[in-house]
């Protein structure tokens, strides 16, 4: 298949825009799918990761409201307590109030009672004044202790403050560690307390939180091993995984085990291991993604939120090319349809261009025949060329029918233009004669006597090949040289039949009269006789006397002839006879005298040397013929005439020539 066929440029055109269209829809659909996959599994892991949160918290208020819900129980028991002592206490501040016992007495018998409530277990009592002394305890150890350094769980003094919460209130509940030899951090425990106003006294019931922070262990421990257990069967895209870490470098719930070395690996952009970058997550809980490119061959998306109350980071981990894998997996299904779409696109586009080309062909083939007919006589049209038309309504039946009509016209005008040509050879035939004989009326060279007096140079150079202007030379009667130049106004033939008789008219004016100005009254009124075009021509007509030097001229509308001095100078002979010849009889011209001294030459020309044009539309002009003659200040007459000629070929630069160019040039030797 050449590509310089129609048909395989029609099929490589089909497959090119389907293959191209399929690569562009191909591309823009994968990438809005891209797009949309993309967005649409970070939205599932940022809700995964909500509802880890979610769950996280919601597990871990359950745990503080199961923990809230031991302390409250133990409250309660510990008010009931309380108000046993407090029944105790008033019974015995009323038989004070009866004088039954002094203050003293029941106060002792209050702390004796006291010093056996609770003895021995973990729960007991206490009793302090307004000192921080401890009065009475079911803790012997306590007995007499003071509690002004014990401080509770926030910090507080613990009596103190609980002292002045009582009195203010009535009651007060503390959380604190009770000190261990005296020292140091010990167990930590919980307190009732409340104020006994008559003795000023503040009763406490107080017990080990050992076994409520045991419970609440085992529960957070249940917690994390159910959470552990969910983020397990947990898949996030195809590949990604969940898992969560505390602050203490511990793994709540643990990686998958191809990735246990996740968390060290270190990032390819900023050089951090994953476990830095997540001590990087705003503590607020806001989400936080980002991409970590580790020594694995794929990066991760990594979304991730930190749960203050745990002090866990929820981490979501999922390979970029699970994200994009949906995409790739429906472009690589639309490259196989485009495939399959494409092949049989291309054989409907084969068998098409086959069916366009085929007539296309057959013109071709009629066309590259045409040359080898004689086109110049009538022939029949082939027909399965001529049915072209007809069996294809179409550019291609179009293009048949103006192949037939090309066919028709070119035999039409090929015999036509045999016969032109044919008719135009006769015309050129009949100007290369009119050429040769109008060259054939220029004078022959003078004599040898004549030409040892003067020097006389002309030329004509005509724009077509026949010309207008005109140049003539020959000898008086008397012995005087008679010269002349002119110009006709029109061109071709015409002008040049209009040369003729005007050089015929000085020849037969000359024979019987010498006087320039009488001479060019009877060229014009012969030329005036007869003239129905209204011909006319500019005539410059002189009269050497080659002994003297006088020069007799009349100028009938010609451009004023010039004389170069031997000095270099150029004097220009400006007088003017009368109008152009041939425009109107009995015209009197006037004669002008003048003197061409040993050594001056004499140059005459016609309107195309002055206004020869170059390229851009620019006249030679008189000024630069002047310039150059007085610049070369040429010895003779031909190589005035040689020297403004190839001026003016170097000038117009090869331009066409518009005008017939003519010179004469007249030298005269010294005596």
């Amino acid at each position: 298949m050449r590509l310089t066929s129609l048909r395989s440029k029609i099929f490589l055109l089909v497959g090119l825009t389907l293959l191209v269209s399929a690569i562009a829809v191909m591309l823009v659909t994968e990438h809005d799918v891209r797009q949309t996959v993309v967005a649409s599994e970070r939205l599932a892991v940022r809700n995964v990761l909500n509802l880890l949160l979610r769950d996280s918290d919601a597990r871990w208020g359950s745990l503080l409201n199961d923990k809230i819900t031991t302390v409250r129980a133990d409250r309660k028991q510990m008010v009931e307590q309380g108000d046993l002592i407090r029944s105790v206490l008033n019974m015995y501040a009323g038989q004070v109030a009866r004088k039954e016992l002094s203050v003293d007495q029941a106060q002792r018998l209050a702390r004796q009672w006291i010093d056996q409530l609770f003895k021995g277990r973990e729960r007991f009592s206490f009793v302090f004044g307004p000192d921080l002394t401890v009065i009475a305890s079911g803790n012997g150890k306590l007995r007499g202790a003071s509690l002004a350094g014990i401080k509770d769980f926030k910090g507080h003094a613990l009596a103190s403050a609980a002292y002045q919460e009582s009195r203010t209130s009535g009651q007060s509940f503390a959380l604190y560690r009770w000190p261990q030899n005296g020292k140091g951090s010990g167990e930590l425990r919980y307190a009732y307390f409340a104020y006994f106003q008559p003795w000023d006294w503040v009763y406490a019931i107080t017990d080990n939180a050992r076994e409520v922070v045991k419970q609440f262990d085992v529960r957070r421990k249940e917690m994390e091993h159910a959470i552990g257990q969910t983020l397990e069967s947990l898949r996030l895209a195809q590949s990604g995984f969940a898992f969560i870490a505390a602050d203490d470098g511990t793994l709540v719930a643990p990686l998958p085990k191809p990735n246990t070395g996740l968390l060290q690996e270190r990032d390819a952009g900023s050089d951090k291991t994953l476990h830095d970058l997540l001590r990087a997550i705003p503590p607020d809980g806001r989400i936080s993604s980002f991409q970590f490119d580790g020594t694995g061959k794929d990066p991760w998306e990594i979304t991730a939120a930190y749960f203050k109350p745990l002090k866990w980071t929820i981490v979501a981990a999922v390979p970029t090319h699970d994200l994009t894998a949906a995409a790739i997996k429906l472009r690589n299904r639309l490259a196989w349809v485009f495939l399959v779409v494409l092949v049989a696109s291309l054989a409907v586009a084969w068998a098409l261009s086959t069916r366009i080309s085929r007539p296309l062909r057959q013109l071709t083939d009629f066309a590259r025949k045409l040359p080898e007919q004689d086109l110049s006589t009538a022939a029949p049209i082939p027909e399965h060329i001529s049915r072209l038309p007809k069996d294809q309504p179409d550019e291609v039946g179009r293009l048949a029918a103006t192949f037939i009509f090309m066919d028709q016209q070119l035999r039409e005008k090929i015999a036509r233009l045999v016969q032109e040509t044919s008719s135009r050879e006769r015309f050129e035939s009949e100007l290369n004669i009119a050429h040769s004989i109008q060259m054939g009326l220029l004078p022959v060279p003078l004599e040898g006597e004549v030409l040892r007096k003067i020097d006389l140079h002309a030329t004509m150079i005509p724009a077509k090949e026949v010309g207008g202007d005109l140049y003539d030379y020959f000898i008086l009667p008397d012995g005087r040289l008679c010269f002349a130049i002119g110009d006709v106004s029109d061109k071709g033939v015409p002008a040049a039949l209009f040369m003729a008789v005007t050089r015929t008219l000085i020849r037969a004016s000359a024979e019987d009269e010498t006087d320039p100005a009488l001479i060019m009254e009877r060229v014009n009124n012969r030329l005036s006789e007869n003239n129905p075009n209204l011909m006319f021509v500019t005539l410059l007509l002189a009269v050497l006397d080659l002994d003297s030097g006088e020069l007799a001229w009349c100028n009938a509308g010609h451009l004023p002839p010039c004389v170069l001095g031997t000095d270099g100078a150029m004097r220009m002979l400006t007088g003017r006879s009368g109008p152009a010849c041939g425009v109107q009889e009995d015209i009197p011209y006037k004669g002008f005298v003048s003197t061409l001294e040993p050594g001056e030459i004499f140059v005459g020309y016609t309107d195309g040397v002055t206004e020869a044009m170059d390229p851009d539309n620019k006249q030679y002009e008189e000024a630069r013929m002047v310039r150059l003659l007085t610049e070369q200040k040429p010895a003779d007459a031909q190589a005035a005439t040689a020297a403004l000629l190839h001026d003016i070929r170097t000038f117009v630069r090869g331009a066409e020539q518009s005008d017939d160019i003519t010179l004469i040039a007249v030298k005269r030797f010294t005596p």
